[in-house]
């Protein structure tokens, strides 16, 4: 029987390149840099409505490597409380081709919730990034569930518009 797929994030065309060529401005294509992936709270869980850069929050966080202070979590609590919005993923980049979490990134997730999305972009975000070259990782509670390739692709759905 076919199982129709699911997408877990899903992104419009324009805000997905918009957001990486965004990220690579923001690491000067030499170090790594990120962001929150928002959705409506009211809307489609999966549907990114707004991306907000970590160091928008904590302006001293890119550091070669991403050192994001906790105490700039209470800003982006504030841009969830103000815009109706909730945190269901992060985004952020690495250098070269590989896309799977470092031993830093699986054990300090930037939302350690059950089901948050964490995309890791290659080549720090200096060019465009089609889906099958991203890295997604899923936190499921103390563990990690990632996809890479053919099986990343399928998991986020980009469109010119979305109903």
């Amino acid at each position: 029987m076919f199982k129709a797929r699911r997408s877990l994030i899903r992104m419009r065309l324009s805000d997905w390149d918009a957001m990486i060529a965004e990220l690579g401005a923001r690491g000067h294509c030499i170090k790594e840099s990120g962001a929150f992936l928002l959705a409506n709270i009211d809307g489609d869980p999966r549907l990114i409505s707004r991306v907000v850069y970590f160091d928008d929050l904590d302006p001293k966080c890119l550091k070669g490597g991403i050192h994001f202070d906790g105490r700039a979590y209470s800003k982006l609590w504030d841009v969830c409380k103000n815009e109706k919005c909730k945190v269901v993923g992060d985004v952020h980049t690495h250098p070269g081709t590989q896309v799977r979490q470092s031993i830093i990134d699986a054990a300090n997730p930037m939302i350690a919730q059950k089901g948050h999305i964490a995309l890791i972009l290659p080549d720090l975000g200096c060019h465009s990034i089609a889906r099958y070259e991203v890295g997604i990782h899923r936190y499921d509670g103390g563990n990690w569930t990632s996809w890479t390739g053919r099986e990343a692709k399928k998991r986020i759905s980009l469109r010119r518009r979305f109903p």
